[in-house]
């Protein structure tokens, strides 16, 4: 009943205990030399343990703190974090166990990896500039005559945070393809029935430091984690949150079709970011403007 997380190390000579990505299991056995450790991290089993001179409850695998929020998990690798989570998040706590996400029962994935650093990535999602120009097709309904370049309807800024509201075009419909207007219609069918639960956080978008974000919208709830992987080089990790299973074809289509959409935008934005890290990297600039 308890989530914990455990660096995948044995505490004997360091050897990664699993190479497995997910899966469940009761014990760990490292194949170097059979120590077994339980769920919890303890050792189990070590052989010839008694010639080693140690305490079991001294080889235990090394703990991280691990806490859970809004549905998701967090892990700080400061084994004695000087905050809470909930004291880290501040403001932006409260939000964020409202959203889709809190209450999800099942999400889908899809990864990217792009030729960039990881804040050059992240700071491409944190502004609406960009929208009208990379975006013309896949995001017209989030600009209009009125807010020609999709700025948000609100900002609020949360050291180290950031929340802001995303605006939404309230003519947009007349602007969306069949396709685009049968999935947001079938979205908007599934907050109608309780799928997914309306809150006054609905189009809200929450940026926690240092590179995560994500969107309290009913009908396309995500977030983005933005991982550094080498000096110009980062991946992205997108997760579509849903509530309960697909009980209609319909259904079915809009999740598919909130999944394709989101997948098309982002993938407008990598070349440009990519070009992005090519002029940086050539040292012609000293700074850039915000």
């Amino acid at each position: 009943g308890v989530v914990r997380a455990m660096h995948n190390v044995c505490t004997h000579r360091g050897t990664q205990l699993t190479d497995e990505e997910a899966g469940k299991k009761s014990t760990f056995s490292c194949r170097y030399h059979m120590w077994t450790f339980g769920s919890d991290g303890a050792l189990l089993s070590a052989p010839d343990f008694e010639r080693f001179g140690l305490d079991k409850k001294d080889c235990a695998l090394r703990q991280v703190a691990c806490e859970v929020h809004g549905g998701l998990i967090f892990v700080n690798f400061d084994r004695n974090p000087q905050q809470s989570l909930r004291e880290f998040l501040g403001p932006l706590a409260e939000g964020m166990e409202k959203v889709p996400c809190a209450h999800a029962t099942q999400f889908s994935e899809y990864v990217y990896e792009i030729d960039a650093n990881w804040k050059l990535t992240y700071d491409n999602f944190q502004e609406s500039y960009h929208l009208r120009f990379i975006h013309p097709s896949t995001g017209k309904a989030t600009f209009a005559p009125t807010n020609p370049f999709g700025y948000p309807a609100a900002q609020e800024l949360h050291d180290p945070h950031r929340t802001q509201t995303i605006w939404t075009n309230p003519d947009g419909a007349s602007l969306m393809t069949p396709g685009q207007l049968l999935g947001f219609t079938m979205g908007a069918k599934a907050v109608m029935r309780g799928d997914v639960p309306e809150n006054p956080e609905n189009r809200k978008y929450f940026a926690v430091f240092p590179s995560f974000f994500m969107l309290g919208s009913s009908g396309n709830n995500f977030s983005h984690t933005v991982y550094p992987i080498g000096p110009e080089k980062s991946r992205g990790v997108i997760r579509l949150y849903w509530i309960n299973d697909d009980k209609t074809p319909g259904t079915r289509f809009g999740r598919e079709y909130g999944m394709a959409l989101t997948r098309d935008i982002h993938s407008e934005d990598i070349s440009v970011i990519e070009a992005g890290q090519r002029g940086l990297s050539s040292g012609a600039l000293e700074h850039v403007h915000f």
